[in-house]
């Protein structure tokens, strides 16, 4: 019985001699020294044994008379297995004699003929080459095992079986594996394309190196694939000879290894083997290679040391590559043939290589970092510099000089001129800065922090914003969707009031739920500009805004039926924004925003009318509101608000925001004189409640400036607690409840500028006249 793995074997016709057919004896037949095929599928080859036992064999195995050389060794081995002889050899039909061994087959149809050692060694090779299953490596090995045998080449192989000569090479270079390698390719752990890349390497050590990368498996699961494992051979095993520091055509450089032009281990040497390689000048020996590129240092090494020349090479050298790894530029040295490392973009040994002969100075000799063999002439910084300025004081006293010296010291003077230019424009700008500065200090002048110098830094935080942000200030001033950024930074350039646009961007750039401040308060520039403007009433409106925000956006809760009587809830935005003050929904357009309320109801604003708007709706509050942002903020005039704003920066307003209630009549803080707070500061015949106030009062910021004042014991920051009990003079005023105060020192010593809080200060006029 045969099956897929089966061949039909042929009887060879033999000149002079006929094959017998008979049915021998299962114990008479033993498998041949020489058969190629080692390996056998257990699994297949008891589907076969079990075919057999069913309806037998139907095609005969050949065999052979046991050959003469084999029948002592036979006798030995049948002795003691206690049997009989055997009398037969197979030549090709061994897996079917086996399978009949499996199913106790007694007899095995046999052809017998007479054939010599070469005869039935042929007679096998190509009788297994005709498997449909045979592997690469046992398709090689019996190419092996004929070309010895008859001392055929590949050439005359191919031609015997039918196959190019390419294919042939390609069957036995996989030969060259190692064993471990060979045991893979069976195993299928790599298949033969992968072996046949690993066979190239000559080294067993690089070989297991390479077939380590092969089966290396990734994240997935997934080996490298043929491309790349190809590219890792060919950069990390194969080494280009027209790179090699070497001459290559050198026969004594390493006399075992001879030239490399006549090597077999070159790609040139075997081109259909490499015929993915692009040049036939590449080494796959790298031992060699390596080997043969220390030898030439060696030779270059005394070379260069007969001439007296100092030669640094290895690790020594290595370490002169300090932290520049990626080139070969070295600590302490500079190279003479390479730009990098020169004045100029002409290399060192154009500027100073005529003076070096002249005074008889020899580079020193440096192993490159990048190229293995190569060595790089240099000299130490030092001996570089004084050269340099030799060929220099040469360029200056005579015109007998190379051009290239002529062009370091032009470059010399025009890089030193440069230098200098650059030291006077920063040393001017940071003059002018310090000046400015003690003009700051000491006079404090009013319009130095002015409406170009706010432009200038409203226009930075319109920049900080990014895109979301800008549009979104963009559309509460009514500048339009389309275009908002830009419309926003011509707007930060016109508008008269650009620290009221500055507030505007603070609390946009921090109004995100999301923000966060790393260790500062949440939100913190919007909580700084609400702060300032409702006082101690600005959790009172977080609430009122927290609930309309709930109204607006969270589930409404279920229906309360009790009877209890419901207490006032602030109004929704909604009702808070309309005219009638959310008594009813008025007709026609809802004021949105604070440029809407300036500028009359949803129609498009003028620059001048935008600027207006941002007025009224972003004066941050000291007092009442203005007359003009009042009636604006009310109807839809935006005239008077126009005005104001077209003039200057006028005091902070609030807009539609609560009140604290006035005090009674009768409380401290009207003064206890039975009067309103009101009166006490309006009428100019009843002074007492203004007087009492007055009296314990500290004075302002602005009224110190000029006085002479003692630190006082509250003074406990680091750099002001040393300084308690001293005197000084208020300089200038630097916020609205600090001042920044001169004290004075020794004669001869500058005096000590410091800020402090105006309740970190005592009047020293005052205590006295006490």
């Amino acid at each position: 019985m045969t099956d897929s793995k089966d061949t039909m074997t042929q009887a060879l016709p033999t000149p002079g001699a006929g094959a017998a057919f008979d049915h021998l004896a299962w114990h008479s037949i033993t498998p041949s020294l020489t058969n190629p095929r080692k390996h056998f599928d257990q699994a297949a080859l008891q589907d076969l044994a079990d075919s057999i036992a069913a309806t037998g064999v139907h095609q005969p195995i050949l065999v052979r008379p046991l050959p003469a050389h084999r029948v002592a060794a036979e006798q030995a081995k049948a002795k003691a297995e206690k049997r009989e002889r055997a009398a037969y050899e197979i030549v090709a039909g061994e897996r079917r004699w086996r399978a009949c061994g499996l199913a106790n087959a007694g007899q095995v149809p046999a052809m017998i003929r007479d054939m010599t050692d070469a005869e039935a060694l042929e007679a096998q090779v190509i009788e297994n080459l005709q498997r449909t299953d045979i592997t690469e490596l046992e398709e090689a090995e019996g190419y092996q095992v004929l070309m010895q045998h008859q001392g055929i080449n590949a050439d005359q192989m191919g031609a015997k079986i039918g196959k190019s000569r390419a294919y042939v090479y390609g069957r036995l270079k996989v030969l060259s594996l190692c064993e471990a390698g060979r045991a893979a390719l069976r195993a299928g752990t790599i298949d033969f394309s992968k072996a046949l890349l690993a066979a190239r390497i000559p080294s067993e050590k690089l070989q297991l190196e390479a077939i380590e990368y092969m089966t290396k498996t990734d994240w997935s699961d997934n080996t490298p694939s043929y491309r790349e494992c190809a590219n890792h051979v060919q950069q990390n095993y194969m080494l280009r000879l027209d790179k090699a520091r070497f001459t290559i055509t050198d026969a004594s450089l390493l006399p075992k290894a001879g030239s490399c032009s006549d090597c077999s281990k070159r790609t040139g040497a075997n081109p259909d083997l490499f015929s993915d390689v692009d040049s036939a000048d590449v080494c796959t020996d790298r031992t060699c290679f390596e080997n043969k590129t220390q030898a030439h240092i060696a030779q270059q090494v005394a070379a260069a040391k007969e001439k007296g020349q100092t030669v640094i090479v290895g690790e020594e050298a290595q370490e002169l590559a300090g932290q520049h790894g990626y080139n070969d530029k070295m600590v302490g040295y500079r190279r003479l043939d390479t730009a990098e490392d020169s004045p100029t973009d002409q290399p060192l040994r154009k500027i100073i290589g005529k003076q070096m002969e002249a005074e008889g100075i020899l580079p020193v000799k440096i192993e490159s970092r990048r190229n293995k063999g190569e060595l790089l002439d240099a000299l130490p910084n030092d001996v570089v510099l004084r050269l340099l300025k030799a060929v220099e004081g040469q360029a200056d006293a005579s015109a007998k000089v190379s051009k290239e010296v002529i062009a370091f010291a032009e470059d010399k003077k025009a890089k030193a001129a440069a230098k200098a230019e650059g030291k006077y424009e920063q040393a001017w700008r940071n003059q002018l800065r310090d000046r400015t500065w003690e003009v700051i200090i000491e006079d404090n002048p009013a319009d130095a922090f002015n409406l170009d110098v706010h432009r200038y830094l409203v226009r930075g935080a319109v920049s900080s914003l990014s895109t979301a942000d800008a549009e979104a200030v963009a559309a509460i001033l009514g500048l339009g969707k389309v275009g908002g950024v830009s419309a926003l930074h011509q707007f930060a350039k016109d508008t008269p009031a650009p620290h009221l646009l500055h507030l505007l961007c603070v609390m946009q750039r921090d109004v995100s739920a999301n923000y966060y401040g790393y260790g500062r308060e949440k939100n913190e520039g919007l909580m700084l500009v609400a702060r300032a403007v409702f006082g101690p009433q600005l959790q009172t409106v977080i609430k009122e805004e927290k609930h309309a925000a709930a109204v607006l956006h969270l589930p409404k809760p279920a229906p309360d039926n009790t009877d209890a009587p419901k207490s006032d809830l602030p109004l929704t935005p909604a009702a808070r924004t309309t005219k009638d003050g959310g008594q009813g929904k008025a007709k026609g357009n809802t004021q949105r925003d604070p440029a809407a309320l300036a500028g009359g109801g949803g129609r498009k604003l003028s620059a001048e009318a935008a600027a207006a708007g941002i007025a009224a709706a972003l004066q941050a509050a000291a007092g009442e509101p203005e007359p003009g942002a009042a009636v604006a903020a009310q109807g839809n005039d935006a005239g008077p608000v126009a005005a104001a704003a077209a003039q200057a920066p006028g005091p902070l307003v609030t807009l539609k925001r609560s009140k604290p209630a006035k005090p009674a009549a009768d409380t401290p803080a009207a003064g206890g004189t039975g009067e309103s707070a009101v009166d006490g500061q309006d009428s100019a015949d009843v002074k007492t409640g203004a007087a009492v106030k007055k009296a314990k009062a500290v004075l302002t910021a602005a009224e110190l400036v000029g006085k002479v004042v003692r630190i006082n014991a509250n003074a406990t920051q680091k750099k002001q607690k040393p300084w308690v009990d001293y005197e000084g003079t208020v300089t200038a005023q630097c916020g609205p409840e600090a001042v920044i105060v001169s004290i004075p020192r020794a004669k001869g010593c500058a005096p000590i500028i410091l800020s402090f809080h105006v309740s970190e200060l005592d009047l020293v006029a005052e205590q006295e006249a006490a």
